[in-house]
């Protein structure tokens, strides 16, 4: 029997293939309470009056805006602080609600499915992970999904439920269209599997777009308005943000930089293209070229592993460090001349190279990308491993208070 259906009433889904000409005052209103919420994601509990002035807007304008946050208990308002010497009236700073309703989020990965429900204000108060083979069916994928959202999701009241999946996806179908690591994924239905379990609105995107939307939520991208979250280790890919909004294409296609040509005539790529980047700066080049140096743990070494061969004063594995941070570099400078956002949020296999790849991969990035009287800043996430699934919270959030006509 399928768990019990609870979904939040009180807070609408944009429409997301509605092109409208104008926009609506609804959306207005959508737009301005996201602002709210990205305002307390950066300042932390504010009371009407820190928001006012935060957002330029006069208090009546602020309670407008915040009254369907309070009906809905999305926000909820904290004990009465003391007034400053200066006087006046008790504030009571508003935050976010942490018992529900929640955010449903999914990360679908070439070996694993991880779930969690988690709050408003960031945190993951359920996690569960089941691990698959590579080789996997669909039929023991889905089980492994059902294990996993059945224990974060069944009887909740859920807003809704964002999926972060590797390979391409179709966001209009809301499916996985291709992944060449796991062939099982190949047309999986996710939403259609998830909506009809939880009866929550589901939505599903590319993994570096969602690992963007943690970035610009809940990680380092929430006070930048451009940049893009870089994904490394077995597969690359970028997630843009420009103005706030993160890029995509039609359907959910693009973000597959991994596969942009970086050498004509270069090896084969699993894509059956030749040159890609993945065939110069992923993990399993990286072993090749380990194995080439004749490297100790060749066959399983990352790129924290590399860092400590650096440490221990090996000359080969320093040279090493360096090269696969130049092709990096590479990629990033390429994204850097086409669409310059200017900073660069490293998550996964490059993160666990500590200072040593971070110099070194700023170095490269200085040395490879435009010149502009400044370089682009490269940065580390703070919680690598979480932050996708706050990005699939992100995507519930970006889609209910969508600021698109």
């Amino acid at each position: 029997m399928a768990p019990s259906r609870r979904s939040q009433p009180d807070l609408a889904f944009s429409d997301r293939s509605a092109r409208k000409p104008l926009i609506t005052t609804s959306a207005i209103g959508a737009a301005n309470r996201r602002r709210v919420l990205e305002t307390l994601h950066r300042l932390g509990p504010s009371s009407r009056a820190q928001l006012a002035r935060s957002l330029g807007v006069n208090r009546a304008t602020i309670a407008t805006i915040l009254q369907p946050l309070l009906d809905s208990a999305t926000l909820v308002e904290g004990d009465p602080v003391a007034p400053s010497e200066a006087g006046g009236k008790p504030a009571r700073p508003l935050w976010f609600r942490n018992d529900g309703p929640w955010l449903g989020a999914v990360h679908l990965s070439p070996d694993f499915v991880v779930a969690a429900r988690i709050a408003f204000d960031g945190t993951i108060h359920e996690m569960h992970h089941a691990a698959y083979s590579r080789d996997a069916s669909a039929e023991e994928i889905i089980t492994c999904l059902h294990q996993v959202t059945d224990g974060c999701f069944a009887g909740e009241q859920l807003v809704g439920i964002g999926v972060a999946a590797a390979g391409m996806v179709d966001t209009s179908t809301g499916s996985v269209i291709s992944m060449h690591l796991t062939p099982g994924l190949n047309g999986l239905p996710v939403v259609a599997l998830l909506e009809k379990r939880f009866g929550a609105t589901t939505l599903i995107d590319h993994h570096p777009r969602v690992q963007a939307l943690g970035d610009r939520w809940f990680g380092l991208g929430r006070e930048i308005q451009d940049f893009a979250s870089v994904y490394t280790g077995e597969a690359l890919g970028f997630g843009i943000v420009h103005g706030g909004e993160v890029l995509r294409g039609e359907n959910g296609a693009g973000g597959e930089s991994g596969h942009t040509i970086v050498q004509m005539d270069g090896a084969l790529c699993r894509c059956g293209r030749r040159g890609c980047w993945e065939t110069v700066a992923t993990l399993g080049w990286l072993r090749d070229r380990a194995a080439a140096a004749k490297l100790p743990g060749a066959d399983t070494l990352d790129s924290r592993g590399l860092a400590t061969l650096v440490d221990a004063g090996s000359e080969d594995a320093a040279a090493l460090l360096d090269l696969y941070a130049r092709n990096l570099a590479i990629g990033i400078a390429n994204n850097e001349q086409i669409l310059a956002p200017g900073h660069y949020i490293m998550h996964g296999d490059a993160c666990t190279g500590g200072d040593a790849m971070r110099e070194a991969l700023q170095a490269w990035v200085t040395r490879l990308a435009p010149e502009r009287g400044h370089p682009p800043t490269v940065m580390f996430a703070d919680d690598p491993d979480q932050i996708t699934l706050l990005g699939g919270a992100g995507l519930v959030l970006s889609s209910v208070f969508s600021t698109q006509a």
